[in-house]
């Protein structure tokens, strides 16, 4: 028989041994969670989050313009040529359309995170990251995963872009090579060839203005840049005080020689220009007074699209005239990315001659 005292000691003992075992599992759901709390919003997983993380990502990647959107397989059709520059470099130009679209507006992007997604390491085991098909996957990351590459074709664009092994080989491409890769997609049966846009981040601002005034173009969105464009020199202590300047004076301590060749490359662009602006860039002044009012006085048609913050932010930059050297990984700023979004597919819809047909919507990234 047990004793009063023993039951005693026997209760206090159990007490014990429950708090132990619910702090131990306090302290495991705990270490669960700590890898996670570095981790942006654009490379959650749904597989391994937690519910809060779930319920963010899905205000994310749901509504009109989701940051980033979820696309079902079925739905698009991924294809890829191998194409051979005139510097005897190989590159590689991807593009996906919907599946099911007849015939479909395309754009055509220039953006530095193509190259980056399709050089990131491949998940597989085995050696099998080297084979043809893994070196597939990758190219195709842009379309699935970029915010701008995914929502443009969940909306009913076909989407193109190149990729290099690295950026020299990119960047050894001419303009003869570029108007090659514009036609191979223009001609594809399934892309309205006058609903052809062209579509260009920062850092190919001055490729992609270049290019717009050699190749006709049903509209351009750029994304402002922030240096002075034709010119290696960054001038970034007369950006900084671009501010206090007037136009002129920001001219007389740059290069006035430049301002008459905004005016000749404006003057050749025909389509309608979108410029995506950011009150928070360090070039905002810098750019009104000069990118702006060069696109004014060349009477060159210009909308804008001004976000409260810069969207994007690349870590590692190049050297400090502006070049990227190595393949930058990039973070977003999903509110201001979902309101450039918004206001380019917008932009896209009204100027093209076919309406294009929305995929079916998935709330969570797979």
């Amino acid at each position: 028989m047990i004793r009063r005292s023993e039951m005693k000691t026997m209760r206090t003992v159990l007490l014990f041994v429950g708090a132990t075992i619910y702090c131990l599992s306090i302290n495991a759901q705990e270490g669960t969670t700590e890898p996670e709390e570095n981790i942006t919003p654009s490379i959650l997983n749904p597989e391994n989050i937690f519910s809060e993380e779930r319920k963010m990502l899905r205000r994310l990647t749901s509504g009109d313009y989701p940051f980033r959107r979820g696309i079902f397989k079925n739905d698009i059709q991924i294809k890829s040529k191998q194409v051979r520059l005139e510097s005897g470099k190989k590159i590689s130009l991807v593009w996906g359309r919907p599946k099911r679209a007849k015939i479909a507006p395309a754009v055509f992007v220039i953006d530095v995170e193509s190259a980056s997604l399709s050089n990131q390491p491949s998940r597989r085991f085995f050696g099998r990251s080297k084979s043809r098909r893994a070196q597939k996957e990758n190219e195709a990351r842009y379309l699935l995963t970029s915010p701008f590459g995914s929502n443009l074709l969940g909306q009913g664009f076909v989407v193109a872009y190149a990729v290099a092994k690295d950026l020299a080989s990119l960047r050894s491409a001419r303009t003869s090579d570029w108007v090659e890769m514009f036609d191979e997609i223009r001609d594809q049966k399934e892309v309205d060839e006058s609903s052809f846009f062209l579509m260009s981040t920062k850092e190919y601002a001055n490729l992609s203005i270049y290019l717009a005034s050699t190749y006709s173009f049903s509209g351009f969105i750029l994304e402002e840049p922030h240096y002075m464009l034709f010119t290696r020199q960054t001038h970034k202590d007369v950006i900084e005080e671009s501010k206090w300047l007037t136009s002129e004076q920001i001219w007389r301590r740059t290069d006035p020689s430049r301002r008459e060749f905004y005016h000749k490359i404006f003057s050749n662009i025909y389509s309608p220009i979108i410029i995506i602006r950011a009150e928070d860039s360090p070039a905002y002044d810098f750019n009104e007074k000069t990118l702006l009012d060069s696109l004014r006085e060349s009477n060159t048609y210009f909308e804008t699209i001004t976000l409260n913050q810069i969207p994007r932010r690349l870590m590692p930059l190049g050297d400090a005239d502006g070049v990227l050297n190595t393949e930058p990984r990039v973070s977003y700023n999903p509110n201001s990315v979902s309101t450039w979004l918004e206001g380019m597919i917008n932009y896209l819809k009204v100027n093209s001659d076919t309406m294009p047909t929305e995929l079916q919507k998935r709330a969570i990234i797979y």
